[in-house]
């Protein structure tokens, strides 16, 4: 009778062990979801500045007043970038990821929808500053650039820069005036082991066309 009871005393402590692990388990889980959860991307009123080609705005008629360093503006409306591309060029786009949640996160990855190696593009990435000089194995849709040691502490911001320059392999595919807008980059974030792919707003697509859109008019 006594070993009996000792065994299920054993049974019910290790029951309850596991128990306590598993509503710990998922505490974490869930505080690390909601961790992640928090961040976002944003962008300023003109998040493209390029040299050797001419950056329009969608709709017509944006303002020139509010141009800050580099050609980056800091109103609060957003107009769709359009980039002419040329040959030689070279491009920064720039956003931020923004932490809204209650922990730091790191940022370990951005990706960069229509512009891998085996799709017909204007443009090509080289690098996405800060941190951002180790390009990966490009996805089925995207190009891919880990970010090394870039924590983003809670109620902060981080910006970064995407580097793009004219693809002059693919140019021939592409008929003056023609072009395409990829969706606009994603971002990798993490805490506590849980990873997250953060999308930007769809409203923040930026187009690029062959040549001047002037001439297209």
């Amino acid at each position: 009778m006594g070993e009996a009871r000792v065994r299920r005393r054993a049974i019910l402590i290790a029951a309850l062990a596991v128990g306590a692990i598993a509503v710990v388990t998922a505490g974490w889980q869930i505080a690390a979801w909601s961790a992640v959860g928090g961040v976002r991307i944003v962008y300023d009123a003109r998040p493209v500045a390029c040299e050797g080609a001419e950056v329009t705005l969608e709709p017509p008629g944006a303002s020139d007043d509010l141009l800050g360093d580099g050609g980056f503006a800091w109103d609060e409306t957003f107009y769709s970038s359009v980039v002419g591309v040329e040959p030689g060029m070279t491009c920064a786009i720039r956003f931020f990821v923004v932490n809204d949640g209650w922990s730091d996160i790191d940022a370990q990855a951005v990706a960069l929808p229509g512009m891998q190696e085996e799709y017909v593009s204007l443009v090509r990435p080289t690098m996405v500053n800060p941190n951002g000089q180790t390009r990966l194995a490009d996805t089925d849709d995207a190009a891919v650039f880990a970010i090394e040691s870039m924590p983003v502490a809670a109620g902060e911001q981080q910006a970064f820069t995407v580097l793009l320059e004219a693809n002059a392999e693919d140019a021939d595919g592409y008929e003056p005036c023609s072009g395409f807008i990829p969706r606009a980059p994603r971002v990798v974030v993490s805490v506590l082991g849980v990873q997250r792919s953060v999308a930007s707003p769809e409203a923040s697509a930026i187009g690029y066309y062959a040549g001047a859109r002037a001439a297209c008019d």
